[in-house]
């Protein structure tokens, strides 16, 4: 009882966290992109820790409250559409061969961010989301989608990292 207890608050703390990052993000406008990032590392460490239902839980909550608080918007919907990647991550890394797993995780990164984007346009219409897009370039359009794509495997890889680290210290207490 008192390790599902510790579990639990973990999660919710861990979860707070995450959604602070996410609406400090709205503070600095190159955060829009780095704050859902830093709050996925939240996730790291509550996949780690906790079971698995209370990590789920934990991005259910953080996603809520970015999207109900957040004043960047932008932020927390990509963090609603991605922002789970770390919990899915290790399934990822079991698959075999390299090139299936790499070719999973672009196509998981690609949809998210395309749903994203469509919702956005489309569903919600923003208006400076729609006219920052109508206002650039296509050739400009398509290279800012393929730096994203490069941006996320060099998230996929810091995560690795910071994972190893994670339990390489994990396993010294």
């Amino acid at each position: 009882m008192r390790k599902q207890t510790r579990e639990l608050a973990l999660a919710g703390m861990l979860g707070a966290l995450a959604a602070v990052l996410l609406c400090l993000g709205g503070i600095l406008p190159l955060a829009t992109y780095a704050a859902p990032v830093l709050a996925s590392v939240a996730l790291l460490v509550a996949r780690e820790e906790c079971r698995a239902g209370y990590a789920w839980g934990c991005y259910a909550v953080s996603a809520a409250l970015a999207l109900l608080l957040s004043p960047d918007k932008e932020a927390a919907l990509l963090y609603a559409f991605l922002g789970y990647y770390p919990l899915l991550k290790p399934r990822f890394d079991a698959l075999r061969p390299r090139a299936l797993r790499l070719g999973a995780k672009l196509l998981l990164c690609v949809a998210a961010v395309g749903a994203m984007y469509a919702l956005l346009l489309f569903a919600f219409r923003l208006d400076a989301v729609v006219a920052e897009f109508a206002a650039t370039a296509p050739a400009l359009l398509w290279a800012t989608a393929l730096l994203g794509v490069a941006v996320f495997m060099v998230y996929d890889l810091a995560l690795t990292r910071l994972t190893a680290i994670y339990q390489k210290r994990r396993a010294r207490r």
